[in-house]
């Protein structure tokens, strides 16, 4: 009879390693949700800028495994590569919330403190990311501890996704619920909050130091599987040979029988790799332009009276996808399979399409935010006549293309005109009413305007020093192009006498009351604004509150009233569409489905595809492909597309194009399966068994 199998406790190591997950997690995700709003409104970086660092910091992050695994795995070990890159991690942090508190420094420093505490938090977090995981697995005696170690796995997948979970919906909470350091926001209690968390983390890893199982590094498994690709590359291009083979078995000089093959299989799975990417690209925008998208749209929840945060929409990602594994093997996966869709690159190809869809609705959304544009025909042109005076205008050019030919005080009148050439000069004669005619040509005003094919022209009813009416041109043609990042875009109209009136000003009514002085205007050209309620104040009197909305051109239009004092009027063209928060949801689950099964499927077929002794390899060039996705990001953010809905559709027809390259690398693909297998040769110490290997596989 076989003696029974002792049964052991569970090491209490193991909790220690999952709280510190959760701490770290909370930090990272945290930091994730706010970031691109940080880089937005603080330091003032352009929303493709903003894009480009956000990504640029996810880049790092999952480059860093790489050299976290190699660390591990032949020089410090696990223990000591969390210890001192948790060190790295938390000092970028701090350094980070310093930069964010660092108001009396110039805006260059303050950039410059922040990139430096970002990238030591990128090489913390991805350097300690592939040794949390199997750190964990290194406490378990198996196959003793097998359902231990199982239950281990979900514990620790769940601290990640609790710890998600409430930093993306705490974090931009801290932001905008506190006011500090002069402004409506307080970045520096969000990221101080989060600092303290990853100090926790370490003081509670630190805590669990005598409990341990700490294996010492004892492979050099990276560099082996390199190497052996390396020298198969290099011996082919000096034998100059035309053997199109892929095999590395040129190499059998050098490397063991083992090693050679397991290496040829890890290559076949890494031509699966190329196809990750993309995939990454478009998930992890989540974080920065779907979060910009969200600025220009209505959070409030008006019957508990409370914002949904435009970074807090993350918050449904952990979630919902939490609950969705859940759902795996019983509802998510059988449902799947009723349709044929069973193999792992089989759900691949699915999750790409599901990604497809995701950013087809993002298009979708961006394009009901910003409305339609004004477009004029090349063979018109187009004035518009604002009156600046407190009596009615008449306009005694009679003209079909108008309903009136009357302008009130502060009002507009708007004439289209059929063009033969570029530019045409038209004859215009007003009258003004009887409360005007102090003025010296009230009754006869007799000008000529331009007008130029294809474009609108303003023109102002003013008078000159010596009270003589006049219609001036403005000096630029109107602009219906919006800005890319969809912020309201705001002119000015007045008189020269009002312009240089420095008591003028357009304050905002939060509470940091930032000032716009009217001569910032005097150019009378469209200046983009951020959008909100405003006050038009004179001095300290109030003469009237305006609300800029996204997506919308606004002409604020002066004069003075001699018994009031000024007065204005706000016009509003290309008006957009101020949508609730709660549009963003189709795009959230189709985004989440593609991830959930994504995720699940990349990590199932990464075990079970690639040889034993090199999922440390696996492991990192997995991370890797998440790194270069962001990568793509930026990139495709340096390229600056003039519409951001352009921006959408190119990345829908490129994950379009991924999930066709996906097809037909999984046609070519042939399944394989590894079982444990013992050598006699020197390599057998580092064959480790099955359980062990699975979790070098990081997760995100």
């Amino acid at each position: 009879m076989e003696p029974p199998v002792k049964k052991l406790k569970s090491p209490k190591s193991v909790w220690f390693i999952v709280c510190d997950e959760l701490c770290e997690r909370f930090n990272y995700y945290g930091l994730r949700t706010i970031l691109v709003l940080y880089l937005t409104t603080i330091l003032n970086y352009s929303d493709d800028d903003s894009t480009m660092i956000y990504h640029g910091f996810v880049f790092l992050s999952y480059f860093m495994p790489m050299f976290g695994a190699i660390l591990a795995d032949s020089y410090w070990g696990k223990y000591k590569t969390i210890i001192r890159l948790s060190m790295v991690y938390a000092l970028g942090n701090i350094i980070l919330t310093g930069a964010s508190m660092a108001n009396n420094f110039t805006l260059d420093n303050q950039r410059l403190i922040a990139i430096i505490g970002l990238i030591f938090i990128a090489m913390g977090t991805g350097g300690i990311k592939p040794c949390a995981y199997t750190f964990g697995g290194d406490q378990f005696q198996l196959p003793e501890q097998q359902h231990q170690l199982d239950q281990f796995f979900r514990r620790f997948i769940n601290s990640i996704y609790i710890g998600a979970s409430i930093s993306t919906f705490l974090a931009p909470e801290l932001r905008k619920s506190a006011q500090c350091f002069g402004r409506d926001t307080c970045f520096p209690l969000a990221f101080g909050v989060l600092s303290l968390l990853m100090i926790t983390a370490i003081v509670i890893f630190i805590l669990g130091r005598n409990l341990y199982v700490k294996r010492k590094p004892e492979n050099h498994i990276i560099f082996k599987t390199f190497g052996c690709i390396f020298y198969a590359a290099r011996k082919k291009i000096v034998s100059l040979t035309s053997n199109k083979d892929r095999s590395l078995d040129v190499t059998g000089n050098k490397y063991s029988k083992i090693e050679i093959s397991d290496t040829n299989a890890a290559l076949e799975v890494l031509y699966i790799f190329i196809a990750y990417p993309v995939f990454w690209a478009l998930y992890e925008q989540q974080g920065s332009r779907w979060t910009l998208q969200a600025t220009l749209m209505d959070g409030k929840v008006k019957d508990i009276g409370w914002e949904i945060k435009p970074d807090q929409m993350q918050t449904i990602h952990p979630v919902l996808a939490f609950l969705l594994t859940l759902s795996f093997d019983r509802i998510l996966f059988p449902f799947l399979a009723k349709f044929g869709i069973r193999r792992p690159l089989q759900k691949l190809i699915f999750s790409n399409f599901m990604a497809v869809l995701a950013f087809l609705m993002a298009a979708v959304i961006q394009y009901k935010i910003f409305g339609e544009s004004t477009v004029i025909p090349t063979t018109e042109g187009q004035f518009v006549v604002y009156n600046g005076f407190n009596c009615n205008a008449r306009m005694l050019n009679s003209s079909p293309w108008v309903d009136t030919n009357d302008i009130d005080p502060l009002g507009s009148i708007k004439f289209k005109y059929k063009l033969d050439s570029d530019e045409d000069i038209v004859n215009i004669q007003m009258k003004l009413d009887e409360p005007c005619n102090s003025y010296l040509n009230y009754d006869d005003l007799n000008t000529n305007v331009t007008v130029s094919r294809g474009e609108s022209i303003s023109y102002f009813l003013t008078s000159t020093a010596n009270k003589e009416i006049k219609l001036r041109r403005i000096n630029h043609y109107d602009d219906f192009i919006k800005p890319k990042n969809g912020h309201p875009s705001l002119r000015i109209i007045t008189d020269d006498n009002f312009m240089k009136d420095e008591s003028l000003a357009l304050v905002t009514t939060r509470k940091n009351h930032l000032s716009y002085n009217i001569s910032s205007f005097s150019n009378e050209n469209f200046i983009q604004m951020s959008s909100g309620n405003y006050s038009f104040v004179h001095g300290e009197k109030v003469i009237s509150n305006i609300t800029l909305m996204p997506a919308t051109i606004y002409t604020l239009v002066i004069r003075n009233n001699d018994s009031y004092g000024p007065e204005s009027k706000l016009y509003a063209t290309d008006e957009g569409n101020y949508l609730h928060i709660l549009w963003q949801t189709p795009q959230y689950l189709f985004m989440i489905l593609a991830d959930v099964i994504f995720v699940a499927t990349t990590i199932e077929f990464s075990f079970t595809e690639a040889p034993l002794r090199i999922k440390s390899f696996i492991s990192a060039c997995y991370a890797m492909t998440q790194s270069i996705g962001n990568l793509v990001v930026v990139i495709i953010s340096a390229l600056s597309f003039h519409k951001q809905v352009h921006e959408y559709l190119f990345f829908s027809g490129l994950m379009l194009a991924n999930a066709l390259l996906l097809t037909y690398l999984s046609c070519n693909y042939k399944y394989k399966s590894f079982r444990q297998r013992l050598t006699e040769n020197k390599d057998s110490e580092e064959d480790l068994t099955t359980n062990q290997n699975e979790l070098q596989l990081g997760v995100k």
